[in-house]
């Protein structure tokens, strides 16, 4: 887990390196990297020092959704996709915000799997936009295509260690072995995906859903 987390800095150095060649929404998306790193050791200083860092690793759940949310709202093209974007993300909120109210031992939980179910709902609908598109782009070359895969990737596996979890609790012990190597495997899954959308930016790309929105402004001005 700890090689996991350290992972982060393999994407931060490619960003230091290749911002300024950055479209829009990718830029947007470099911040997940200090994000990241920000909240992993904020955590790590809180099981330290208050004993207690659940919070912290809810904070992280609910910020990596706004970031997400904020970037997919930059590339969705259709209006009804980026309506549907923000009521999910208002609803996966507020559920957070309601487990919260349980205390942050419930929340923690509830935080991991609203994100993975908001995030790979993202993730499907610019996959189903990008194979639709007309110019045939390569998922390869495609910077969000990239992250949506890794984010797939990462909820699918996330969401189900979580299940084997809560059905299993504690008979097995040595599950929760293979529960942190599978856990620890899809954060390297996505840190592995988000470097090659960063690597593979290229500054030609502009935000589809800005340029709708600039030429609707053109077409009523």
């Amino acid at each position: 887990m700890t090689f996991m987390q350290l992972s982060i800095l393999v994407p931060m150095v490619v960003v230091w390196q290749r911002r300024k060649h950055f479209p829009p929404p990718v830029k947007l998306l470099s911040w997940y990297v200090y994000i990241s790193a920000f909240f992993v050791i904020s955590a790590r200083l809180a099981a330290i020092y208050l004993h207690n860092n659940l919070y912290f690793l809810t904070g992280f759940n609910v910020t990596k959704m706004l970031l997400f949310a904020a970037v997919y709202r930059l590339v969705l093209t259709s209006p009804r996709m980026r309506r549907v974007l923000t009521i999910a993300t208002v609803v996966a909120l507020c559920t957070v915000a309601g487990a919260l109210a349980f205390g942050a031992a419930q929340a923690l939980p509830v935080s991991r799997v609203v994100q993975c179910a908001l995030l790979a709902g993202f993730a499907l609908a610019y996959l189903e936009q990008l194979l639709n598109r007309a110019d045939n782009r390569r998922l390869s070359q495609d910077s969000l295509g990239l992250l949506s895969l890794g984010q797939l990737i990462y909820s699918a596996t996330t969401v189900s260690v979580f299940s084997l979890e809560v059905a299993i609790q504690d008979s097995w012990p040595v599950f929760h072995l293979f529960s942190d190597i599978f856990m620890a495997s899809a954060g390297l899954a996505l840190n592995y995906f988000l470097t090659l959308a960063f690597l593979r930016a290229t500054p030609d790309i502009p935000a589809p859903a800005a340029v709708a929105v600039a030429g609707g402004r053109l077409v009523v001005s």
